[in-house]
């Protein structure tokens, strides 16, 4: 058992850091996002425990849209606030995008070459090896006894042989756990070993006061960030339409994806 690390809530200069260097370091996917954010933040730093970064993973699996980011925000805003949730969400996804508009020039500018194709195939392999090591390192810490491997190995075989939707098998997994939880909810406790890597932070815990006017600002900011570009686009740019249209086959992408990237992948 890992004894008790003293309690730190981190400085939000030394968050702010941390996930801006997560943000150049998470190559592989989201599986390999989680995998890296949890080394980061659990492992090496302790500011969030085992239990506390699992229950906020399964949370952010059953929203649609990209679980990595959702559970990066989350994570700030439980240690910061709500400047937490913002700047971990943006300090996470902006230098893929640094690096996406660089790969994106060069592929563009000399993706004919043969040097380069060659580069951009040799990536495959690589990437495919991150996502199933990432998949294994979560696995071992989310699946702890015979029936989370058992569902998990029942789910994967509905998905390849039968085709079976994510979310058919999200739904599934919640009525197996209610079942287990009101039949035999010894199988849903945790292994013995299993003890948890760290405390909580201090803070972690704490619950947010959430009022009416709450809930209208942060609608107002949502509403700005997503109709803001079209805006934007309508007063300064050119065909319209195309653009409206791209906004909306990824607003509803973003609503209905439920599963993660991978789900979004097939879908787009």
């Amino acid at each position: 058992m890992i004894p008790d690390q003293q309690e730190r809530t981190p400085s939000f200069g030394e968050a702010a850091r941390t996930w801006w260097k997560i943000g150049w370091i998470t190559f592989g996917g989201t599986a390999a996002h989680i995998a890296i954010m949890h080394e980061e933040v659990v492992e090496k730093r302790r500011w969030v425990s085992e239990s506390t970064f699992l229950h906020a993973l399964s949370h952010c699996m059953l929203l649609p849209g990209p679980e990595a980011q959702q559970l990066a925000i989350y994570l700030g805003w439980k240690m910061h606030g709500r400047k937490g949730g913002i700047v971990s969400g943006m300090l996470f996804v902006l230098p893929s995008m640094f690096i996406l508009l660089a790969l994106s020039i060069l592929y563009v500018r000399f993706g004919n070459l043969p040097l380069i194709v060659a580069a951009f195939r040799g990536l495959k392999p690589a990437v495919v090896a991150l996502v199933i090591n990432a998949l294994l390192r979560i696995a071992g810490k989310a699946l702890r006894g015979p029936v989370y491997w058992a569902f998990a190995a029942a789910s994967l075989l509905a998905m390849l042989l039968f085709n079976i939707s994510v979310l058919w098998i999200m739904l599934a997994a919640v009525c197996l756990g209610l079942l287990l939880h009101k039949f035999r909810p010894q199988l849903l406790v945790k292994q013995p070993g299993a003890e948890e890597a760290a405390p909580v932070a201090s803070n972690l815990g704490a619950k947010p006061l959430i009022t009416f006017h709450s809930i209208a600002g942060l609608c107002a900011v949502i509403c700005v960030l997503w109709l803001g570009p079209l805006i934007v686009l309508r007063i300064f740019g050119v065909d319209l339409r195309f653009w409206s249209g791209l906004a909306t086959f990824f607003t509803r992408t973003t609503c209905i994806t439920f599963g993660g990237a991978y789900a979004v992948l097939p879908y787009v």
